[in-house]
């Protein structure tokens, strides 16, 4: 008696421990269910890769004449970086012991056609789209969307689904802004004719926002976003929406130092390669600076946020872009209700009609299953996909099969001659085996699924894992006690 009353304790717990989860915090919808914006996006490999020619070849012309060699000219062409020298000899020392990434593809004459050897190529490609999903993922968090999905797919594309965000435009300019923040100094500033006279390889010309005027700035930058502990939104002299940010110790010590040195000049922030502002420095400056130009607010949020999050390592195409609407998304839920709600009666009709008074007790663990199953999602977070509807159900067939297991071992040894209580203990204990392993097979399939699978796959897995615990709960062990109930209510038939 006394364990009958543990039991019935338990199970109450259980239901009202369930009812409460479910009915505290509601259920993460996907993008199939609730609408939202699905991306293909594929970043710019080949632009990370001239990128990273650049940057090698000056280092290359700077350490080239450290050694005494006599360089004409380092160009970055197409896939190669060509190295031009008046004298033969010398650069494969050089590349063997400060530049080991890189390799001589072709030789004529005194010219050096370089590049990077194909592991290096490699390993850049997976960074540049290592580097991509994180900054995605951080950008996207600063917006607040609940369950995106951000994987790659296949070799260098990647799959961002938004659920819940309908506006594709402001999520393309947050996503997609490379967002590469420099502090350049300016050396002079004017018409593009009058200033590409005076271009030497250590500067570059760039332009303002709107066009109007160019800058010959440093090409070493004194601050880059990589620099900055946070950016915000804030407000200029004049009140209009502005971005201040905050520097790093070592950003504040590079930056105090330079503006202390350099009263009285120009600094350019330069955003993108296009100059936001070029604000005299009038004092020393250390760990904070804003930006200042013709933002709205909406802007200089957008900014914020991308600023936060990380330039991205290249420019990004996209490659396929959709918006679902939620009415697509309720449609589905309703259809996924209808199918459940038909799919669970006609179980129902089945199992009593089979069964007869113990076929309510399987219907009672069915519905035990899904409860549980709907509390498990919402308590781990999980996200509701239509694929995990379908697995839902498929996990109500999948109790029925263990109920109707028990129930026919049940039948046997009432078939023998032992009695019903007899009959209930022996059937469920020369089952459980049987029970037992069909529930470790699905489950260890389900977290395979989970664990290799991506985007639906995900959500189907997600729901037959947490379906194949609680139904192995439910069946095995509070199935067995309300059978005990009919027996001890004078109602077990079977």
């Amino acid at each position: 008696m006394k364990n009958f009353y543990t039991n019935l304790g338990l199970l109450l717990f259980l239901i009202a421990l369930s009812v409460a989860i479910v009915l505290y915090k509601p259920m993460n919808l996907g993008l199939d269910l609730r609408g939202g914006i699905s991306m293909v996006i594929q970043p710019d490999v080949s632009y990370a890769i001239e990128q990273e020619y650049q940057r090698l070849s000056k280092d290359l012309y700077q350490k080239l004449r450290e050694e005494g060699l006599k360089v004409l000219d380092v160009l970055v062409e197409k896939d190669y970086i060509k190295v031009e020298l008046l004298e033969e000899g010398g650069v494969e020392k050089i590349l063997e012991k400060h530049f080991p990434r890189l390799e001589v593809k072709k030789k004529e004459a005194n010219t050096y056609f370089l590049a990077l050897k194909d592991q290096e190529l490699l390993q850049l490609r997976d960074s540049v789209i290592g580097q991509t999903v994180e900054v995605l993922r951080k950008r996207i968090d600063e917006l607040g969307v609940v369950q995106p999905v951000i994987t790659k797919i296949g070799q260098d594309r990647i799959l961002v689904e938004l659920p819940g965000v309908l506006d594709l435009q402001k999520a393309k300019s947050i996503i997609g802004r490379t967002a590469l923040l420099e502090l350049k100094l300016v050396v002079e500033s004017g018409r593009r004719e009058d200033l590409e006279s005076k271009l030497t390889p250590d500067l570059e010309l760039l332009p303002s926002e709107d066009g109007s005027e160019w800058f010959l700035v440093e090409k070493v930058a004194v601050i880059t976003g990589g620099d900055l502990k946070t950016a915000y939104t804030s407000q200029d002299e004049f009140g209009g929406p502005a971005v201040s940010f905050e520097l790093t110790d070592s950003g504040a010590n590079k930056f105090g130092q330079f503006t202390e040195e350099n009263i009285g000049k120009r600094l350019a922030i330069v955003l993108d390669k296009k100059v936001i502002s070029a604000p005299v420095i009038r004092s020393r400056i250390t760990n904070m600076g804003q930006i200042t130009g013709q933002f709205t607010p909406d802007e200089a949020k957008e900014l914020a946020i991308v600023l936060r999050a990380g330039a991205l390592p290249t420019k990004i195409d996209f490659l396929q872009e959709s918006v679902i609407g939620p009415t697509l998304g309720r449609d589905a839920i309703e259809q996924g209700i209808k199918a459940g709600v038909l799919g669970y009666l006609l179980l129902a009709l089945i199992l009593v009609l089979r069964y007869k008074s113990s076929g309510i007790t399987a219907n009672l663990s069915i519905i035990l299953n899904a409860l549980m199953l709907w509390a498990g999602m919402v308590l781990l977070g999980a996200t509701l996909t239509l694929p995990g509807i379908a697995g839902i159900i498929l996990n109500m067939g999948i109790a029925v099969d263990s109920n109707v297991l028990i129930f026919e071992r049940v039948k046997e040894e009432l078939r023998l001659g032992n009695s019903p209580r007899k009959a209930i203990d022996l059937g469920y204990k020369r089952s459980l085996n049987a029970v037992f392993d069909t529930h470790i097979t699905l489950l260890v399939a389900a977290l395979i699924l989970f664990q290799f699978g991506s985007g639906p796959v995900k959500g189907f897995a997600t729901t037959l894992t947490l379906g194949t615990i609680a139904s192995f709960i439910s069946n095995v062990y509070f199935a067995k006690f309300l059978l005990e109930v009919l027996y001890k209510l004078r109602l077990f038939r079977l």
